[in-house]
């Protein structure tokens, strides 16, 4: 596991290989190219997409997210790697990785235990070309895809990253009977409402849902909406979530027997 310093990490089991919980990725047509911006203290600090272009998140097992850079062949080179799984197979996953296996992207990922993000794939390493290695069984007796993301040689393969991350935007969802439903998107607003009002169950999830991320963002003032632990909702520790403004949480969709659950996997 790194440090907070990476100049500090001195061991080969020091490589970036900390929990994760999140992967961006943006296509490299999409990145200001002639504008990438300069990285100070090993640091970009703004958006390097062009102007109304966004981060689209990868829905991947976030301890599987292993990213690594070796020497290249010049002494002042080097080339990232990123391992990740999909996990699980679906009609959703297999048609993302069949149309884009090939593209080369930007890509940040985050930490979990402190949200230190990091980038990768500059326009001087041609981007990172996103392959596969494996389509099914995966190491510990789970189905998936196993994606790796691969970049050419540079100078600096790695960089801490301190700007936005622009991204879809959210929709708002107000809570009806205790149940909201869910459509393509990955990011939803829970809004205020006029009473105590606690969240049950989400609808419009179906088996091809299975292993997405969906994140909710608070707006509750005066009747924030609540979600309690449940065999619907799998909370960590079983803490109760409040949506209220600033607050957020993401679920990963499950399946017990023929309900589906949605297992808390972050919360801020």
């Amino acid at each position: 596991m790194i440090t907070r310093d990476l100049a500090r990490s001195n061991s080969a089991a020091e490589k970036l290989t900390a929990l994760n919980f999140r992967l961006f990725i943006a296509d490299i047509e999409d990145v200001d190219v002639d504008n990438w911006p300069k990285a100070v203290n090993a640091t970009i600090s703004t958006n390097p997409l062009k102007t109304g272009k966004v981060f689209r998140y990868l829905d991947v097992k976030a301890s599987t997210i292993k990213p690594s850079a070796a020497p290249g062949e010049s002494p002042y080179g080097g080339k990232l790697t990123i391992e990740t799984l999909i996990e699980g197979i679906s009609k959703n996953t297999l048609s993302w990785l069949y149309e884009n296996v090939g593209k080369n992207v930007i890509v940040i990922w985050q930490r979990c235990q402190d949200g230190v993000k990091f980038i990768g794939g500059s326009p001087c390493s041609g981007g990172l070309q996103i392959k596969y290695s494996t389509i099914g069984a995966q190491d510990g007796g789970v189905n998936g895809i196993a994606i790796t993301f691969e970049g050419g040689e540079c100078p600096d393969p790695i960089l801490f990253y301190e700007g936005e991350i622009p991204q879809e935007a959210a929709t708002a969802l107000t809570v009806s009977e205790g149940s909201v439903t869910v459509g393509a998107g990955s990011r939803y607003i829970l809004t205020d409402n006029a009473a105590a009002t606690a969240l049950t169950a989400i609808a419009g999830v179906t088996d091809a849902d299975l292993g997405r991320q969906i994140e909710f963002e608070g707006a509750g003032v005066n009747y924030p909406t609540s979600i309690a632990n449940s065999t619907t909702f799998i909370l960590s520790n079983q803490v109760s979530f409040s949506a209220a403004v600033g607050s957020r949480i993401i679920f990963l969709v499950g399946k017990s027997g023929a309900s589906y659950t949605f297992t808390e996997i972050y919360r801020g």
